[in-house]
């Protein structure tokens, strides 16, 4: 049986390229299988899926701390395990657990991470200063970070990631605990960083985020990739573009067709009618006793839910 992958033929200016990746934890299960992708120069990519669908795992043979079972991982060229210190050179990384120095202040964060990241003082400090802006922390730059909310201590960590002005950003759950409005702060600099031509790899659990901010989306389930893709081409790919939810005042049934799907069925509870055509929908539902009627285009849920489904693995457990 053939191998699905999502590789193309521009391969030699990708920032990032995963060629047929499996991890097997030793007399654990498989993280990760045969999973394949390259991300674009200046997007951000993101790969959705619940907590243990191998996310982590991912991220972590990506940024040379795990040794991959088997397959390839090239960053600019470069293979992650062969030539990790020059890998290193070109990534910024934000582990989904990270550690600030509670006394020390936003800039001094980021002019002694910079430092570290081989900056020469002078550098580390301009570079410095132009985060404090970037990162929108102007009026917390010599406030010590026990003092900052959650969400500017994430901002803080998005920008010691991006302090080297890496070819490829990795970040794993960056928004994971923010409220909205700090979680859509954060999505606004992520939308600076790839106005700039930086690559962003984003890992979330969040739906929401993951089709408002990525130009493509990555479904991963128990370890494998099970669609790439922009939403718009994963909805009429994998799913429907609209959908009706409405009740039924009577006991009438559901009617469908070959060309929809439908979710719910107890009467006077909401029943919802998927399909590639919205008047074929509207239709439908006028020929039943139907009330509080919403037609809607489908969203990114309800793709992500049609393949799990679909497509559900047995045995293994994933971390």
């Amino acid at each position: 049986m053939q191998k699905k992958s999502h590789l193309s033929p521009e391969t030699t200016a990708s920032p990032l390229v995963v060629r047929y990746l499996n991890k097997r934890y030793r007399g654990g299960p498989w993280a990760n299988r045969d999973i394949s992708f390259i991300a674009k120069p200046g997007e951000i990519l993101g790969v959705l899926g619940p907590n243990g669908a191998g996310k982590t795992t991912l991220v972590r043979q990506i940024t040379t701390e795990l040794l991959p079972t088997s397959g390839e991982i090239k960053v600019v060229g470069l293979d992650v395990v062969s030539e990790a210190n020059a890998v290193k050179s070109h990534l910024g990384v934000m582990p989904q657990e990270a550690v600030l120095f509670d006394y020390l202040t936003v800039y001094q964060h980021l002019r002694i991470f910079g430092k570290l990241r081989g900056l020469s003082s002078r550098c580390a400090a301009r570079r410095a200063d132009e985060l404090v802006i970037e990162l929108g922390l102007i009026e917390h730059r010599d406030v010590p970070i026990i003092k900052t909310s959650g969400g500017m201590r994430r901002r803080l960590l998005v920008g010691i990631a991006a302090l080297a002005k890496p070819l490829l950003l990795v970040l794993d759950e960056p928004t994971t605990g923010l409220d909205p409005e700090a979680r859509r702060m954060l999505w606004g600099l992520l939308n600076s960083f790839r106005e700039a031509g930086t690559t962003v790899l984003l890992t979330t659990h969040y739906m929401e985020e993951a089709e408002a901010l990525c130009d493509r989306v990555g479904i991963i389930q128990q370890g494998q990739l099970l669609a790439l893709d922009t939403v718009d081409n994963l909805r009429s790919q994998y799913g429907y573009e609209f959908k009706i939810t409405y009740s039924l005042d009577t006991d009438t049934g559901d009617k469908k067709t070959s060309d929809s799907r439908t979710r719910g069925g107890v009467t006077g509870e909401p029943l919802t009618i998927y399909g590639a055509d919205e008047q074929g929908l509207v239709d439908q539902v006028r020929s039943l006793r139907a009330r509080q009627i919403s037609l809607s285009r489908t969203s990114l849920e309800d793709v992500y839910f049609a393949l799990t489904r679909e497509k559900e693995l047995p045995n293994d457990r994933t971390d």
